[in-house]
């Protein structure tokens, strides 16, 4: 009977014994050489991987393979992304400090809100003004080179004053209708007419336009008297003193009707220019104009007329046709109490002497079949928080808009044209509740402007 076989015993392996380093390295060469000259039958094993350390063969090879493409093309993208973005953040800087221009880049953000430079923007809610040189004055500071520009207490920039955008208006009555509906974007901001723009005109501009006629006369009250005031300040391309009759004043109305106060001190006020002729006698080097202008103001105040007043008005006038066209400029209505019956018997008796003493502004002109008398109606200002309550009621607003409408219906019918000024003054500052400060009136005297300039003074 045969035992049943027991566990079997695991042996262990028999230890190599030591060799000679000289017999290793032997041994490895004759390996190598007997590998390097061995075959392979199709039957037998590949060789072993490059990457595999063969003891057996006793070498070791590196792989030099390249990277996969994948690899190749994350590598890259991540490069020129980095490119990218440092390309942009260093071109951001530079547009941040107005060194370049960011808008072909998407960079508006990056411009400093505060700074403002020789050109500033336009509203980006509006289109970009027209790119020709016509356009250019409207979009830099025109008051750069003014005197008192860089005073600490006069420091008036025509970007301030009123934006820029397109298109341009091109006739009389869309300018009209643009200025009298424009407005602003917040209290005492840059002034936008509606639908249209209008033109921000050098001193050099605007002496060109004001020599287009033999006279410019402006007709009516304290309100008509800031605006040749402002005008004045654009002739003279001063912003301290260009207003007033500052060669005949002492060092303490040198203080006090200085810039702005020219027209917010009501003793620096009456002393504003009446006439560029006044400049011509007594100042002739601070006008900037080479061509002979003529800008004059009568005080007319309320109706009925003063006879006084009537015969200093007409002695503006010449029996005869002059070369150039007159122009002529009305605002009235506070001191009759806005009353529109009363302000229009004040308009058509002035009408009525100018005929009389130059019949010739009512001739039609038969090569173009109408009159060549252009005249412009100014409304008065809207009313300011320091009106006196005792004038809430006969000039406050609600009368004061009712007034511009009713003014802009009966004076088309005489043939005049109205510049309304409630919207552009609504939202300016007032410094007695009813007159504009000099900022105010350089806009509304660049209406007057505007409306000079697209007078057909060829018809003449």
């Amino acid at each position: 009977m045969k035992c049943p076989p027991g566990p079997r015993r695991k042996l262990s392996p028999v230890p190599e014994e030591p060799r000679d380093e000289h017999e290793s390295a032997s041994s490895s060469v004759s390996v190598v050489r007997r590998r390097r000259f061995n075959t392979f039958s199709p039957s037998s094993p590949p060789p072993p991987s490059p990457n595999a350390n063969d003891l057996e063969a006793g070498v070791a090879t590196m792989d030099t393979r390249r990277p996969p493409l994948r690899l190749r093309l994350r590598k890259t993208f991540l490069q020129a992304l980095l490119v990218a973005f440092l390309l942009w953040f260093f071109t951001c800087k530079l547009t941040f400090y107005d060194v370049l221009s960011g808008s072909f880049l998407g960079l508006r953000m990056c411009k400093n809100p505060e700074y403002y430079g020789p050109a500033a923007s336009s509203l980006s809610a509006f289109p970009v003004p027209e790119n020709t040189t016509f356009r250019i004055p409207d979009t830099i500071d025109t008051f750069h080179d003014y005197k008192f520009r860089n005073h600490s207490s006069c420091q008036i920039s025509s970007l301030d004053l009123h934006s820029a955008f397109s298109p341009l208006c091109d006739t009389r009555d869309a300018f009209l209708s643009a200025f009298s509906g424009g407005g602003r974007i917040g209290f005492d901001r840059p002034f936008i007419p509606l639908d249209c723009d209008m033109r921000w005109f050098t001193t050099e501009e605007v002496c060109s336009i004001l020599s287009r006629f033999e006279k410019v006369i402006v007709v009516g009250d304290s309100m008509m008297r800031h605006v040749v005031g402002a005008l004045n300040v654009l002739l003279r391309k001063d912003l301290g003193y260009g207003a007033v009759t500052n060669w005949n004043f002492d060092e303490q109305e040198l203080q006090e009707c200085f810039c702005n106060h020219q027209m917010d001190v009501k003793s620096c006020s009456v002393q504003g220019i009446f006439s560029t002729s006044s400049v011509l006698q007594q100042d002739p080097s601070s006008l900037a104009c080479s061509e002979p202008i003529d800008l004059v103001i009568e005080m007319m105040l309320k109706f009925p007329l003063d006879p006084t007043e009537v015969s200093r008005y007409q002695d503006l006038l010449a029996t005869t046709k002059p070369r150039k066209p007159y122009a002529f400029i009305f605002g009235h209505g506070l001191w009759n109490d806005l009353d529109i019956q009363a302000s229009m018997n004040w308009l058509d008796e002035i009408l009525e002497h100018t005929l009389d003493k130059a019949p010739y502004l009512g001739a039609v002109n038969n090569r173009r079949s109408h009159m060549i008398w252009p005249r412009l109606y100014i409304t008065p200002n809207a009313a300011g928080v320091l009106k006196p309550d005792q004038w809430l009621v006969s000039q406050g607003d609600k009368q004061l808009m009712i007034f511009e409408e009713s003014v802009r219906v009966e004076a088309a019918q005489r043939g005049v044209e109205t510049l309304g000024t409630w919207n552009m003054s609504v939202q300016a500052t007032k410094y007695d509740g009813v007159h504009l400060d000099l900022k105010g009136n350089l806009i509304k005297a660049m209406g007057v402007l505007n409306w000079l300039n697209l007078v057909d003074v060829d018809a003449w």
